[in-house]
């Protein structure tokens, strides 16, 4: 972070807010080092914006914090199982799953989180959950997807990212990553209560193209098989649409069925299991 100098010269305050818009840097720190070097006293009128000014600028410049603006995700994509392999699933398993998406590590919050200081408000609720950020240097960083915090005296908002620096299953810190004028500059400040939070994975929703869609078994009533059709579209969290199929099996030999482009070959099939190959798969 660069330090800046000033002159000990004395100004009136109209010109330390001028030279406050000339820098051009739009951010706290410089409003902080101007008027306390430079400024006489403000009118009594105007001391208690002043102290939330100078409050303000100090809690938001007390560190940098920089985040990625991506989370670590990892890529799934495939279909299972592999084609014409014979297999056997129990009533109720997935018999088989096609899918394109990414997976986040994050984190899920146990209680509600909430900063309302001044003029620095945000709040989440429990259950919330926050994707990992890389930090190959401090502890693993858990952000918003999106801006939630305004940043005091500017146009701009800020994720909010969360950090558990002793590792005891409760957040201590946050910062404002993107910080005032967009510099990505914030700070990590201690929370007055700790946030518990459980590990866990979510789903990828940039561009709005993860999907995911399965075939389920539910077993055979007579001689008829009964299986489950769903898929997932986006975060994946609920069925978009689901369908159930029945098949009357054949009776000598294995039986092919058919849905969409998928084609499976059942060998045998039971209220406990089902034995069967796939032959071809699901296309989008």
């Amino acid at each position: 972070m660069q330090a800046l100098t000033y002159r000990s010269v004395q100004r009136p305050a109209h010109d330390a807010k001028a030279a406050i818009g000339a820098a051009g840097l739009g951010g706290e720190t410089v409003a902080l080092g101007l008027l306390r070097r430079s400024a006489p006293c403000p009118p009594e009128r105007n001391q208690g914006m002043l102290r939330k000014w100078l409050i303000t600028a100090a809690v938001l410049s007390g560190g940098c914090a920089t985040v990625p603006t991506t989370p670590a995700s990892v890529p799934h994509v495939g279909e299972s199982p592999q084609l014409n392999l014979v297999v056997q699933r129990s009533v109720g398993e997935t018999i088989y799953e096609t899918y394109d998406y990414s997976q986040l590590s994050g984190a899920r919050l146990r209680d509600p989180a909430k900063v309302d200081s001044l003029n620095l408000h945000w709040g989440l609720p429990a259950g919330e959950f926050l994707p990992e950020f890389s930090d190959s240097t401090q502890a693993k960083v858990f952000c918003t997807a999106t801006p939630i915090l305004h940043i005091p005296l500017s146009h701009n908002s800020s994720r909010v990212c969360l950090q558990d620096r002793n590792a005891d299953g409760a957040f201590d810190h946050w910062t404002a990553p993107e910080g005032p004028s967009d510099s990505r500059l914030g700070t990590w400040i201690a929370l007055d209560k700790p946030i518990p939070f459980q590990d866990a994975q979510g789903t990828s929703t940039a561009g709005g193209n993860g999907f995911r869609n399965e075939l389920i078994y539910e077993g055979v009533s007579g001689s008829v098989v009964d299986i489950l059709y769903r898929e997932f579209v986006n975060d994946l969290a609920r069925p978009a649409f689901q369908q159930d199929l029945h098949y009357t099996l054949q009776s000598p030999g294995p039986t092919e069925v058919s849905f969409r482009s998928a084609r499976i070959r059942i060998h045998s099939a039971d209220n406990n299991s089902i034995r069967f190959e796939i032959l071809s798969g699901l296309r989008k």
